[in-house]
């Protein structure tokens, strides 16, 4: 039977009990406690499973109003919510629209994937040069102010990358529901700044006859450290990136297996890397084992070695050999290894992948890793047998 206001004025728990549940029906009823309290409860069914919802305390929400907190909970449940979960999200802090705020909690979530020094560099982008935006609403926030922004950023290098992050920001803005357009899309550069200059690559040496000389003057070298001497021998065989060369530790290398497993951390795209050994990288190793397995690095730094092989170590050795920054860069022996195998007829995804570039989508990738990797086994001994055949 319902309750009644007088009723509910008048209850109290007997001396007996420590406490006493009234219902006033449909779920909603009172519970009197033996210290004098009287809480509003709503009682429901979700899920298969039962639950209580509190709606407040007597007298602070007399009867009627009670009844009014169940009817709302009781429209939730027609809707398919839990009132519980509702009650919840309305307690939750708002979360802020301002552009810093939503920029930061998509770097945030981003930065997982990136390099130690492409965070940096895009939460400085962040701080710094989207520093007009930071204090709008991302709602408010129309193409004019992003063109008034590119305009005053001093480096046109830069104005493509971070346009980018700014059009990025605004997608997670909006599968958020913090905005409904992106109006940085559809902004062409060239038109608000003019032509971008051509970005120029690594230098890179792609004839055969060229790299032949080349290798051989790294491999005859016995100049500079033997640590600088033995990974500028290394890199041409192994198409790493400098930096992957000089963090290689022993653990990664499974000599059995003939593969060098480079963890995701230390790569720059953040996947894991597989690396096939020809027998002659094989052999190379196990001699650079015997010289410097004392160190966890391949390539110690000869200061102090628990860190790796100096930044610009082997750069400075490729120029003392007469290759200067615009005839071969350490970098560009990824490229030239890239123009040759093109040129011999090996797949490009075998070389890609190779190379630890993207190839297709997130689901093909994990089976391209694997189904590529008996073919760039061969492909990495035909390179090496290449090398000494030219050399």
């Amino acid at each position: 039977m319902a309750l009644t206001a007088l009723e509910v004025k008048r209850l109290s728990c007997p001396v007996d009990k420590k406490q006493i549940k009234k219902s006033d029906g449909n779920g909603l009823f009172l519970l009197v406690k033996s210290t004098g309290s009287k809480l509003w409860r709503f009682r429901f069914r979700f899920n298969s499973k039962h639950q209580e919802l509190a709606l407040g305390q007597y007298p602070s929400i007399p009867l009627i109003e009670a009844r009014k907190l169940a009817i709302d909970a009781r429209k939730l449940l027609t809707d398919g919510i839990n009132p519980c979960s509702a009650r919840r999200r309305r307690k939750q802090p708002a979360v802020s629209s301002l552009f810093l705020s939503v920029a930061t909690t998509w770097w945030e979530q981003q930065n997982v994937v990136w390099s130690d020094g492409y965070t940096q560099k895009v939460k400085r982008w962040i701080d710094v040069d989207l520093k007009a935006l930071g204090e709008i609403s991302v709602d408010e926030i129309e193409t004019g102010d992003i063109v008034d922004l590119i305009l005053t950023i001093k480096s046109v290098r830069k104005t493509s990358p971070i346009l980018s992050v700014i059009s990025r920001v605004f997608n997670y803005a909006i599968a958020h529901r913090m905005t409904r357009h992106n109006p940085a899309q559809g902004i062409l550069l060239s038109d608000v700044i003019g032509p971008l200059p051509k970005i120029k690559p690594h230098a890179a040496i792609t004839t055969t006859d060229e790299l032949g000389t080349l290798v051989h003057h790294i491999d005859e070298d016995d100049g500079g450290s033997y640590c600088t001497r033995q990974a500028l021998m290394l890199i041409p065989r192994i198409f790493l990136r400098p930096k992957e060369v000089r963090y290689l530790k022993w653990e990664y290398i499974d000599f059995e297996k003939s593969l060098i497993v480079i963890p995701a951390e230390i790569m720059k795209m953040r996947r894991e890397h597989i690396v096939p050994m020809s027998s002659q990288v094989v052999t190379h190793l196990i001699a650079v084992k015997e010289m410097t397995g004392y160190s966890e690095f391949v390539f110690p730094n000869e200061r102090d070695a628990k860190l790796p092989l100096s930044k610009n170590v082997m750069t400075n050795r490729l120029r003392k050999l007469g290759y200067p920054g615009d005839v071969m860069s350490v970098h560009g022996f990824r490229a030239t290894a890239s123009s040759i195998l093109h040129e011999q007829g090996w797949p490009h995804d075998a070389i890609e992948i190779q190379l630890a570039h993207v190839v297709g989508t997130e689901t093909s990738r994990a089976y391209n890793r694997s189904i590529h990797l008996a073919e760039r086994t061969k492909m990495m001994q035909w390179w090496s047998n290449h090398l000494e055949d030219i050399s």
